[in-house]
């Protein structure tokens, strides 16, 4: 697997990712448009605790993100179970912009390395990269998506 093109693939969604969210106001990221369960602010942090979760966990590594953003943007979640308040709009941006130079760092050399328990039939830390590249780019849709649907879209409550 070739290391450098991994990780940038990675770089270019998530810079796609952040240029995206950065045109939208932060009062179009908690609107719930019709037939979704979740908004913009949600899929932005869900896109952070994926990455988190998964490569922190694969080296052992406290995870660098804090624990209500585990608890606010897990897989099944929606922000109409938040009980907590989720973190603003610049908060997001700037984890997002931060987190793939941290990742990178930790991984470099080592995307051929086992996972200890196979990440949806991945075995390795490299295909679990090309999972989550995959997710990004899916999630970013989603986002436009939702973004194009606001105009149906009352805030949460």
């Amino acid at each position: 697997m070739n290391e450098l093109q991994v990780f940038n693939q990675w770089k270019m969604w998530r810079g796609w990712t952040l240029e995206f969210l950065k045109e939208l106001p932060e009062e179009k990221w908690d609107l719930i448009p019709e037939h979704y369960t979740n908004n913009i602010r949600w899929n932005a942090g869900h896109i952070l605790v994926g990455w988190d979760h998964t490569v922190c966990n694969h080296f052992k590594l406290e995870r660098m993100l804090p624990l209500q953003y585990h608890l606010l943007f897990p897989r099944g979640s929606s922000p109409s179970e938040w009980k907590d308040e989720p973190p603003n709009a610049s908060k997001l941006m700037e984890q997002l912009e931060q987190q793939p130079a941290k990742l990178i760092e930790i991984s470099k050399g080592k995307l051929d390395t086992q996972l200890e328990e196979p990440f949806l039939h991945m075995t390795t830390l490299g295909e679990m990269f090309l999972f989550h590249i995959s997710h990004e780019a899916m999630h970013l849709s989603v986002i436009n998506k939702i973004n194009q649907s606001t105009k149906k879209a009352s805030p949460l409550k």
